[in-house]
């Protein structure tokens, strides 16, 4: 059962189990305590057990999903975004080529490898912070969190 936690109401009784990360936020928030040092279960303080309650910043788990699909859209914008300025400009570097200097050396090919570069690594860091299929796995686990804990 490692990297999980077993899940205890405020009287004692196992209502489940979550993963260490969300365990640590509910510790955090102080909507539960450590049952004891192994870290290997928490328990609920008294009417803190459903999770849909606002939480001690005020949000609730919906809330917490709208913010994260936010930041998913915002981020794909700026990807979008990235791509087209990227376009823009190596056409409009081909154009100057063209303009001055026809036939000769093709420069404008090292700012557009650099371009290039700056968007593949944008794409890494986009897919590695937000994981290849997030939306469907955000729904699946909310969706367990919300039958295992009503």
């Amino acid at each position: 059962m490692e990297g999980r936690v077993a899940l205890y109401d405020s009287s004692e009784n196992k209502i489940g189990v979550t993963y260490v990360r969300r365990a640590r936020q509910l510790v955090k928030q102080q909507r539960a305590s450590w049952v004891d040092e192994s870290q290997s279960a928490i328990r609920f303080a008294p009417g803190m057990e459903n999770l849909d309650e606002p939480t001690a910043s005020g949000a609730s788990a919906d809330d917490e999903l709208l913010k994260l699909a936010k930041r998913r859209v915002y981020a794909r914008f700026a990807y979008k975004l990235h791509c087209s300025i990227v376009l823009v400009l190596s056409c409009f570097l081909t154009v100057i080529y063209i303009l001055t200097d026809p036939g000769g050396y093709f420069w404008p090919m090292w700012p557009m490898l650099a371009f290039g570069l700056s968007i593949v690594i944008h794409r890494v860091v986009y897919k590695v912070v937000s994981g290849h299929d997030m939306e469907n796995k955000i729904a699946q686990e909310y969706e367990l969190l919300k039958h295992r804990f009503k």
